[in-house]
């Protein structure tokens, strides 16, 4: 029996190898990855390759681009999304009751669940803040856009860290739904807890014996390939790691399959495809097209700027005189001997330049520069600032909103599990608990922070045009105010008051009425009684 589970462990697919057959599959993405960042972020991807066994990165040959628009607006746009998923103080989410569950509870209970939803959203604000996220996501969504992919992982300990195109491999179904998913990345042997560094460390020395290789090297400092293999399973995602075809169990996990351990980023959706296309593969024409553009205009203006003067060579003008002549110097010669060699290429450069500048402000439309916004004109008033960037940000509307699905839910899920596992009993189960649910806030909504005042306001000033014609032909106001609300997807339930707050309005109206018709009688009353008594005293 054992030496049957021992020829199964063997014949077992190791990570190592899943992850080179992975790699096929990725490598079409990986090559317009690469064409991209010539144009961005040249050093943003290496080369690898393995010479005489050892690991050794060489660097591919970085192409220096000619425009720097490309990469302005990357990162213009990079820190425009991310905060906006991860907005500075202030909790991007809710923990909201399910509604058909809330119908079950008393109006103070559900109070009471809502204040403290409220108090655990900003406890998981003030975790998020602590781990400083911000900085890794920005990071990696320059990698969404150049490479189209990038994959976050989160550690309890050390917050979120990401994957470069070139780091890992996922595979999905149909739908988009990731599979499996392995990450590649590099690590010192002397990083390795004690258990499982001399296993590595005997692997590292046959190794270095078949390639012939010395021995007696610092192994310390030698650095390994880690892998990290993410499989979905029945309800639950199971996490192994392998170093040198050595598996570490140590490192062995499982999640509820509600919470994956990872994000896996695309910033297209594709149905039947494992990986994303990438914004600067959808308009590398223009990108290409300007930097090929920019190119013949600056080696147009290196060579208009050289000074070359011609001499004649049948005239009187010695170039040697010239040449020796100190500035503001005097020589022999004629002024007809000698012209300045010029190009007259400027009119033609001239055409290349507003061709240049016409897909510049292309470009900076789609990345939502403030370059796009001013239009050329003497006098842009306020409002037509307002009005266009307001235009360019709902551009990405639907960009936010693909990345509320998979990234801010996905990351919500897993910091509050991870929270939770620390603090114990001190949260509630509020991810796998089906009577909770999370909101997310992004996409148009949460580009306009205003909107819901803006809401409040164009319904406010609406029903002050419809009441006074409601109340003449005798129509229902609180039904046209409901119809209102809806047009303009508001809820105003709660601003309403119920059937038993207006009867106790109606009570307390009542009541107060009663009391100032009876108020001035017992003044006089009072005052006869005080007349009376001051009568009976004289008397006396």
């Amino acid at each position: 029996m054992e030496k049957k589970k021992t020829e199964q462990t063997n014949n077992r697919k190791t990570i190592a190898a899943e992850y080179c057959e992975m790699k096929t599959e990725r490598q079409p993405y990986l090559d317009k990855a690469k064409k991209a960042s010539e144009y961005t972020f040249p050093t943003m991807y290496t080369d690898e390759t393995n010479i005489k066994g050892s690991l050794k990165t060489l660097k591919r040959k970085n192409r220096v681009p000619n425009q720097s628009v490309a990469a302005d607006g990357i990162n213009n746009l990079s820190s425009k999304i991310t905060l906006t998923m991860l907005p500075p103080n202030q909790p991007f989410f809710r923990f909201q009751l399910d509604g058909i569950k809330a119908k079950g509870f008393p109006e103070e209970e559900i109070t009471l669940i809502n204040r403290g939803l409220a108090i655990t959203e900003n406890f998981v604000t003030d975790y998020i803040e602590e781990l400083g996220d911000r900085v890794c996501t920005g990071e990696g969504m320059k990698h969404l856009y150049i490479a189209g992919n990038v994959f976050f992982v989160h550690d309890p300990k050390n917050g979120l860290r990401y994957y470069p195109l070139d780091r890992f491999c996922v595979k999905r179904d149909y739908s988009g739904n990731v599979l499996k998913a392995i990450t590649e990345e590099k690590i010192a042997v002397g990083a390795l807890e004690p258990e499982i560094k001399e296993q590595i460390k005997e692997k590292l020395i046959l190794r270095l014996l078949e390639n012939n290789e010395n021995t007696n090297c610092d192994l310390e400092e030698k650095e390994v390939t880690l892998y990290t293999c993410f499989r979905r399973a029945d309800k639950k995602w199971i996490v192994t790691q392998e170093i040198e075809n050595v598996t570490l169990d140590k490192t062995k996990g499982e999640y509820p399959i509600e919470i994956a351990p990872f994000i896996a980023l695309r910033y297209t959706r594709i149905d039947g495809e494992s990986y994303g296309r990438s914004l600067i593969d959808e308009y590398i024409a223009d990108i290409s097209y300007l930097d090929s553009i920019l190119k013949a205009i600056k080696e147009a203006s290196l060579a208009a700027s050289k000074f070359i003067a011609l001499v004649h060579p049948n005239g009187m003008t010695k170039i040697k005189d010239l040449a020796e002549t100190p500035n503001g110097g005097f020589a022999a010669g004629r002024t007809e001997d000698v012209d300045i060699l010029q190009s007259n290429k400027y009119y033609d450069l001239q055409t290349a330049q507003a061709m240049a500048d016409k897909i510049e402000r292309r470009l900076n439309r789609i990345f939502v520069m403030k370059a796009a916004i001013q239009r050329d004109a003497e006098r842009v008033t306020a409002e037509e600032i307002r009005q266009m960037a307001s235009d360019l940000e709902e551009a990405l509307g639907n960009h936010y909103a693909l990345m509320s699905r998979e990234f801010q839910l996905a990351y919500v899920k897993i910091v509050y599990f991870h929270l939770k596992q620390v603090k114990q009993q001190e949260l509630p189960d509020l991810i796998t608990n089906k009577d909770y649910h999370i909101t997310v806030t992004t996409g148009l909504e949460a580009l306009n922070k205003t909107s819901e005042l803006q809401k409040l306001s164009m319904f406010f000033k609406m029903m002050s045009e419809f009441a006074q014609s409601a109340q003449i032909i005798g129509a229902k106001t609180e039904l046209i105010a409901q119809k209102v609300a809806n047009s303009l997807n508001l809820d105003i339930q709660e601003m309403l008051y119920t059937e038993e707050e207006k009867q106790q309005m109606q009570q307390q109206a009542r009541e107060q009425s009663m009391l100032q018709g009876l108020a001035p009688n017992m003044i006089n009353q009072m005052g006869n009684i005080e007349q009376e008594r001051i009568k009976q005293n004289g008397t006396q």
